[in-house]
């Protein structure tokens, strides 16, 4: 087996059948057992054979693998792996946790059945050394499939290489990095720029996707001492944690949920006449992610793109930001096929603290059909040097953005083009023609068959 088919076989997963299980059910199933497979072969020689995936491949195919023998064996192998990685207890998972809970027979054969299927699926993989060196990426790869499938979750591959290009120098130097609300972990490569020895923390309620990033940070070898994901009530308990962040990544293109800030900081006077007594919306929860960044730090967000415009409040927020703060340092109007939802607009933010320019740069993507090398080469170039392209890109000053009042709609300051395309009436009435004779055989057809049929 070579990488190519390796890759094919890991990633067929997603369209194995799963009668009986909903998708969630299905994707920690797949988790579980690739985590445990993962362990086994990382710590092939310290493990005894009746605790290897071998011998649950035996229990499969004699249909002895049932509910109740899986989690026996579970419970059997989980101090032996844990003695092992010194990280993990399999029993420890909350998805065995909830397997031990399983009362409705059907969906405990349900579950055997899957295991059956998966673990003899697993069991053809045989090359170990390829599969110990590329198992992390594959299982990357997987878990942003499934948040694709998901939808809600997904974050495209180009996407990431948008956050990759304005964070890399950031990502290489960051000794702390901060993810809240970091679903299934994808913006963990780009933020920590593949670094060992970067801290990560993170907030998220959902427990499955906290055991999702601590194994993806396992398999890149990130020190236990060095992975910090918890509970948002435990998070918000932290008030040492401001002002220590290199980077900071959010993700959230539907928007942020009403009342939702980052943390429960001591705000200033200016702010919380900025924020009301009700912190709501998307400028709220930034204005409450900021403080977490040291000097210099960065942080990239993606917002719906009603920001930019919306009157009110968020318009002093904006001025708040941009005038007082000068923190902002570039405004992106993505395109829509990066998301898997068409709908509003979304638009790239990118942070610095205290940015020696006063100017922003503003970035109409929204028309681009693909983010490639060369494409993202002349982002990178433009920001750099700070140049102004007709149609593409603009350096915009503070004085333009006061005359908009702060109005950070993109059309104020990059202005597109009207392209007036020559029409060929000569080839247009060729093709009419064309097809008037394509339509007379169509017709002549139709009527020898209502003849041959007899209608």
């Amino acid at each position: 087996m070579d990488e190519k088919q390796l890759h094919y076989e890991f990633m067929s997963i997603l369209g194995e059948s799963h009668p009986g299980l909903t998708f969630e059910e299905y994707r920690d199933s797949c988790v579980f057992l690739l985590f445990y497979q993962y362990l086994c072969l990382r710590y092939d020689e310290q493990l005894e054979e009746s605790y290897k995936l071998g011998a649950m491949v035996k229990m499969a195919v004699r249909g002895k693998l049932q509910m109740a023998s899986f989690l026996r064996f579970i419970e059997a192998a989980s101090p032996f792996l844990y003695f092992a990685n010194k990280r993990f207890r399999l029993t420890e998972f909350s998805f065995y946790d909830s397997l031990t809970k399983l009362k409705l027979l059907e969906k405990q054969k349900s579950y055997a059945r899957f295991f059956r299927k998966l673990i003899k699926k697993m069991d053809a993989w045989d090359n170990k050394a390829l599969l110990l060196e590329n198992y992390a990426k594959l299982f990357y790869q997987l878990m942003a499939e499934f948040a694709r499938m998901k939808k809600e979750t997904y974050i495209s591959k180009e996407l990431l290489e948008i956050y990759r290009l304005f964070l890399s120098s950031a990502a290489d130097r960051a000794k702390r990095v901060f993810l809240p609300e970091f679903s299934y972990g994808l913006l963990f490569a780009p933020l920590t720029g593949g670094e060992k020895n970067t801290e990560l923390y993170g907030y998220e309620e959902h427990e499955r996707c906290r055991e999702i990033l601590e194994i993806v940070c396992f398999m890149a070898d990130m020190d236990e001492k060095k992975v910090h994901l918890e509970k948002k009530e435990d998070w918000d308990a932290h008030e040492e944690y401001q002002g220590i962040f290199d980077v900071i990544g959010l993700y959230m293109p539907d928007g942020v949920e009403a009342g939702t800030l980052v943390g429960q900081e001591k705000k200033t006077g200016e702010m919380m006449s900025l924020m009301g007594s009700i912190s709501k919306g998307e400028f709220p929860f930034l204005l409450s992610a900021l403080p977490y960044l040291k000097e210099e730090g960065v942080m990239a967000a993606v917002l719906p793109g009603a920001l930019l415009y919306r009157e009110g409040r968020e318009a002093q927020i904006r001025k708040y930001i941009v005038e007082k703060l000068n923190c902002l340092d570039v405004v992106m109007l993505l395109p829509d096929h990066l998301f898997p939802s068409v709908g509003q607009k979304e638009v790239f933010f990118l942070f610095r603290r205290n940015r020696a320019q006063k100017e922003i740069m503003f970035f109409d993507c929204s028309e681009m059909e693909k983010f490639e090398e060369e494409q993202l080469h002349t982002i990178a170039l433009a920001c750099r040097e700070r140049k102004t392209i007709p149609g593409f890109c603009s350096c915009v000053k503070p004085e333009e953005m006061e005359k908009n009042e702060y109005n950070l709609n993109l059309p104020r300051y990059i202005r597109k083009s009207v392209k007036m395309t020559k029409i060929d009436l000569e080839e247009k009435k060729k093709r009419i023609a064309q097809i008037d004779q394509e339509l007379e055989e169509i017709e002549k057809r139709i009527a020898m068959y209502k003849r041959d049929l007899e209608l």
